[in-house]
């Protein structure tokens, strides 16, 4: 891919967001984990409201509660295959439903993330001439959170026909970088999947309000 090409990810108007809500929810007792309430309104829009100041457009994937997400004004797709693939899966239909030539996408449970992500994951992959950048924060991987060019729709249908199901496999067959977010501030909530994930995430979030 060219250096132009990689430059143009530094318009968001050339960059879809994409909110990733599909999954089964199995460690929040099957709920749709994009609707639970968090301090008042659904995770998925504490997501939204990050990224829609990030990206000239924004996609919902979800395989559930479709009419509830497509009340937020924004498209809503479903995973290609209904048997629940995963995050991979939910990046796919992502990928091949967007216009743009780049793809950010973030899990619907990341409820609160940095102002500045999209920024530092197009550093990070023109630095890298890469396809593909996801966060790490302290050293852990936020391989869900992830900046990906359009191109790479096609390899990734092919790998998930293989069977493929993990992102961090993924993204290390196509060459992606990782982009440091250790000192990002205030720190972010990559995801909430349990219970007590959520209670400490509203403690949080009323801190930082506070």
């Amino acid at each position: 891919m060219s250096q132009r090409n990689h430059s143009v990810a530094a318009s968001p108007l050339n960059v879809t967001a994409a909110i990733l809500a599909g999954g089964r929810g199995e460690r929040l007792g099957g709920a749709d984990k994009g609707l639970v309430r968090l301090s008042g309104r659904p995770l998925y829009q504490h997501v939204l409201a990050a990224l829609e100041r990030q990206a000239g457009a924004i996609l919902i994937v979800a395989n559930r509660h479709l009419d509830q997400y497509a009340d937020s004004g924004f498209t809503v797709v479903s995973d290609p295959w209904p048997d629940f693939r995963g995050p991979l899966a939910g990046m796919l239909a992502a990928l091949e439903a967007t216009r743009t030539d780049w793809l950010l996408t973030a899990p619907c449970d990341a409820a609160r993330l940095p102002a500045d992500l999209l920024a530092r994951l197009r550093r990070a992959a023109e630095a890298g001439k890469a396809q593909a950048a996801y966060a790490v924060a302290d050293g852990d991987a936020q391989y869900v959170c992830a900046l990906l060019h359009r191109d790479l729709a096609p390899p990734l249908r092919e790998a998930l026909d293989a069977g493929e199901r993990a992102p961090k496999r993924w993204l290390a067959d196509i060459g992606a970088v990782a982009a440091d977010f250790t000192d990002a501030e205030p720190t972010p909530v990559w995801s909430v999947n349990t219970p007590a994930e959520l209670q400490a995430a509203e403690h949080y979030l009323e801190a930082c309000h506070g």
